[in-house]
């Protein structure tokens, strides 16, 4: 993957509604939304709040005990109105996100909620950056490691093994260094987080939220030289555990984990309710998952005209990103609220159960475990 300034440049495009109060945002007051805290929000549009980002390195220590170095990226509330545009790990600069602004005040019962996001193979932490931008405008913190040896800056090649046993590590880690973070830790909601994660990302969130990897089948994929760095250590790694407790619902975007990963009865050790977006332009298996996944609450959203990068960078033929980042947004922000704060206000209630269509031809399904 080369680093073009286009992809740098719609990786901080803005969803038309982002700006709060600007000529495409609803008024939260005239959603319906039930009131929290003084506020309404409405799920299809830009929330109240300006955003704020900041970026930090952290070390943490493996199960093997070695150490491992990532960046962190939050995306945050703000009540400044302006400030310094913020500038991600690959370069791009974001106007409609302000370096180290100062932190809002919760609007949601005194907490912050968390999305916990994992990019995918050869991105960085801001790869979703307008979904992120989205969750912040509502209240939400949106945290984001960069996967060392697995970004567009620095990529290891052929892909190590370890590699699918430090990236769902990495995830908690970050948790970790946002509970340790004197600004927005002591009130971020951090024991019931919203776990996301885009393509190679989305692969991860399974593994981080509590489904095994198959070993006996990863083993022998390893004895047939299929995968790379298949030492004891490594397996060892892999055996886990790899998950935590503090996952409330998980929304893996524009990916899944296929059987030579995990077995397919294993997927109801999952952690909570799952919702897969997807796009009817980017087959990963959706369709093979919503037939062979049983024992889980389970979503699933195809997005018409969507391709991978809908839920990214933005990049795609079919599905223009001031198109595409709106449905995706509003399915986000209204599955996080509906699976983490189990929250019952009728517009979220309705696109959950259907009944309130978000684009024509979107699909929504649900099976109950």
């Amino acid at each position: 993957m080369r680093l073009l300034p286009p992809l740098l440049l719609l990786a901080c495009a803005p969803d038309p509604a982002d700006k709060p109060g600007g000529a495409d945002s609803a008024d939260p007051a005239d959603s319906g939304a039930a009131p929290l805290d003084g506020f309404t929000f409405a799920v299809d549009a830009a929330g109240p709040f300006h955003v704020g980002y900041r970026q930090w390195p952290v070390a943490y220590t493996l199960p093997d005990g070695s150490s491992r170095e990532l960046v962190l990226n939050l995306w945050y509330p703000t009540d400044a109105a302006e400030g310094p545009p913020s500038t991600t790990t690959a370069g791009g600069v974001d106007p409609l996100s302000f370096a180290d602004a100062p932190l809002a005040a919760p609007a949601w019962g005194g907490r912050h909620p968390v999305v916990l996001h994992s990019h995918g193979h050869q991105g960085w932490g801001a790869n979703s950056a307008d979904l992120a931008r989205r969750f912040a405008s509502h209240g939400w913190l949106f945290l984001a490691p960069d996967h060392t040896g697995n970004t567009l800056m620095l990529n290891l090649d052929p892909r190590p093994l370890e590699m699918y046993a430090w990236r769902p590590l990495d995830l908690w880690a970050a948790l970790d260094a946002l509970e340790a973070d004197a600004a927005a830790g002591p009130t971020a909601a951090t024991d019931g987080v919203l776990l996301s994660g885009h393509s190679y990302g989305a692969f991860t969130v399974w593994p981080a939220g509590g489904v095994p990897y198959d070993l006996p089948t990863v083993e022998a994929r390893c004895a047939a030289g299929e995968l790379s760095g298949c030492s004891a250590a490594a397996l060892a790694l892999l055996a886990g555990p790899l998950g935590d407790g503090r996952v409330k619902a998980l929304m893996p975007m524009a990916g899944t984990i296929s059987a030579d990963w995990v077995r397919a009865e294993d997927r109801a050790q999952v952690a909570g309710p799952v919702m897969l977006l997807s796009g009817t332009e980017d087959d990963v298996g959706q369709q093979r998952d919503w037939d062979s996944i049983t024992g889980v609450d389970y979503r699933w959203v195809d997005v018409l005209g969507a391709c991978h990068q809908t839920f990214g960078l933005g990049t795609c033929d079919t599905l223009p990103p001031e198109q595409g980042f709106p449905i995706v947004n509003t399915y986000a922000v209204a599955w996080a609220r509906f699976s983490v704060m189990d929250d019952a206000d009728p517009q979220v209630v309705g696109i959950m159960d259907g009944s309130i269509e978000v684009s024509p031809g979107t699909a929504l399904l649900h099976r109950a475990p």
